[in-house]
């Protein structure tokens, strides 16, 4: 890696009690291949909030870390070694960093922890077109929400988070985002529900789960497109508790790649009609109501123009990309039987 300092910011979106513009986050990555370190100053941010977005010290060290090593060469080890390369500094009394009792870090592994990692990632590629990743998208949809209720099968209580639905994958230098990563610290590494055994084990119904088409971040790699999915409580009422992001700033892309689709929920009522619900939900579904949650998708990563001809034929094919996103966003014509018009094809690549 080349000698570098850069500043990048990423914003979780406003919820009451934080600033009207979020929680913006900024980082400062240098990197010094003659001394062999990698610093990461997070002392630039806004002191601690009166909620449970705060990070804890440990989170915040953590969240550098992956922000670190997403980006490296899969061959750096991982171990303290490599950790000791990493230095930090951090502020007490602030959002992320060194929190102070009585600071609430309620939910610090997940929604403000990521707006750590996603800058730095973004940062290292910034510095070289071989490293680092796109945003990945944001946590915590409803479709992954806390339910609960009382389970008119047995007449029981029943409390538990659901995974019903998650993309948010970002691009990287070399490869399409992965497609169910959930989020930066989990990084594809949690299952979504199987719908029979969640519906076996609580009073619940899955109507709807897919891909959103031309929902991805466009890039040279894509990053993953968003997912919409459509539940119901089945014979009771039901408690839906959320604290979603990325509706408002979405997962950035990186060197010329696209930001990915935005999240959305909402609650849709026995006559079929929408309402939209807000960042952090805490409602009641009625027996005959439902939840529609889409998630977060993630950025791309390099111009678009310069994804491979045959990547983009295959993504209309599979439904994940239209016709007319390929011919707008990538420069690529597909023809109604699938095939490219490799000249007009080249004639927009070359306008661009």
């Amino acid at each position: 890696l080349p000698k570098a300092t850069v500043r990048r910011s990423s914003t979780h979106d406003p919820v009451p009690g934080t600033p009207e513009e979020g929680i913006k986050i900024n980082a400062t990555v240098s990197i010094d291949p003659d001394e062999g370190y990698l610093d990461v100053d997070l002392t630039d941010n806004i002191d601690a909030l009166e909620l449970g977005l705060n990070v804890s010290e440990a989170c915040t060290r953590s969240a550098v870390l992956i922000g670190v090593f997403n980006s490296l060469d899969p061959d750096v080890p991982r171990n303290d070694g490599s950790f000791r390369r990493v230095r930090m500094k951090l502020r007490e009394g602030a959002v992320v960093g060194i929190p102070r009792h009585p600071t609430s870090c309620s939910v610090a592994t997940t929604n403000v922890a990521d707006r750590i990692t996603n800058p730095i990632q973004a940062a290292f590629a910034e510095v070289s077109a071989t490293h680092g990743l796109a945003e990945t998208g944001a946590i915590l949809p409803a479709s992954m929400a806390v339910i609960s209720g009382t389970d008119p099968r047995r007449n029981t209580p029943f409390v538990n988070q659901i995974f019903l639905g998650h993309t948010g994958g970002a691009g990287s230098p070399t490869h399409d985002a992965w497609l169910t990563l959930l989020h930066a610290g989990n990084a594809g590494m949690c299952y979504m529900d199987s719908i029979e055994v969640i519906e076996l084990a609580y009073p619940i119904r899955l109507y709807d789960r897919r891909v959103v088409p031309d929902t991805e971040g466009a890039g040279q790699f894509n990053g993953a497109p968003s997912m919409v999915c459509e539940y119901g409580p089945a014979g009771c009422k039901m408690s839906v508790n959320a604290v979603s992001d990325g509706g408002i700033n979405r997962p950035k892309g990186v060197r010329g790649g696209a930001d990915g689709g935005a999240s959305r929920q909402l609650r849709k009522r026995a006559d079929g009609t929408l309402e939209e619900l807000p960042v952090v939900i805490s409602v009641e579904i009625d027996p005959d109501e439902r939840i529609v949650s889409y998630t977060c998708g993630g950025g791309g990563y390099g111009d678009p123009k310069r994804r491979s001809l045959a990547q983009v034929a295959y993504d209309v094919r599979e439904g994940l990309v239209s016709r007319e996103r390929a011919r707008s966003v990538y420069g690529v014509v597909i023809n109604a039987d699938g095939s490219i018009d490799e000249k007009e094809t080249a004639r927009l690549r070359e306008a661009a």
